[in-house]
């Protein structure tokens, strides 16, 4: 028997499961309950229903990510000259850490928001308003500051194309493994940092030439 918390297992169990089967409709409560070793009764006890459990695995990491995100922003900020690479880091830094720190359970989180993100139910549901969009806003303030000619329509797209390639990158499993097979035998955290230095520069790139009005 696990020593962790029952409510934990079943979090952990779920958000495996979603990942693997497609998203909120990919499992029914039976085989929540299966996957996390408990009894129907127990799922219903701790979560309701499963769209409740749905929103608690997503809360759970979204809410660590989302502080974590904000702190490394008002670092940023803080320091006396604002650069686009420093806003990037601090976006994309602490999902990259997530996504490779926290093994299995990271992977599927990660797969879990690139599936939410392309689903045409997405904006009904709210999830994605309600645990992403806050820290939209805060970048895109930021951004804002450092492109102040840039206009609104501007600042939104260069977001959501570093969203974009953020999630589809931390969704993409064993892909880049299986194009670069040499990253097969890197160690987790040397390709972590790789990654991270290649994304935020890729990122930085284009978000500049889109916001600075200068011809591309």
């Amino acid at each position: 028997m696990s020593a962790m918390p029952t409510r934990d297992r079943i979090l952990d169990a779920a958000e495996r499961l979603f990942a693997e089967r497609g998203g909120a409709d990919g499992a029914s409560m039976r085989d929540l309950a299966a996957a996390a070793g408990v009894r129907l009764s127990q799922l219903s006890y701790h979560f309701g229903s499963k769209e409740a459990l749905y929103r608690a695995v997503f809360a759970r990491r979204a809410h660590a990510l989302a502080l974590a995100r904000a702190q490394a922003l008002g670092e940023a900020l803080a320091r006396p000259a604002l650069d686009i690479g420093e806003i990037v880091a601090a976006f994309i830094g602490p999902s990259v850490r997530q996504r490779f720190t926290e093994g299995v359970q990271g992977a599927a989180f990660a797969m879990m928001t690139a599936r939410e993100a392309v689903d045409p139910r997405e904006a009904a549901r709210g999830v994605l308003a309600e645990h992403f969009d806050p820290t939209a806003r805060q970048f895109l303030t930021a951004l804002g500051k450092l492109y102040p000619q840039a206009p609104t329509g501007a600042l939104v797209d260069a977001y959501l194309f570093m969203v974009g390639a953020l999630v589809m990158t931390m969704a993409a499993g064993d892909r880049a493994v299986r194009l670069d097979q040499e990253r097969d035998s890197v160690p987790v955290a040397e390709n972590a940092d790789l990654l991270l230095q290649r994304l935020t520069g890729f990122c930085a790139g284009g978000i500049e030439g889109l916001l600075s009005g200068r011809p591309g």
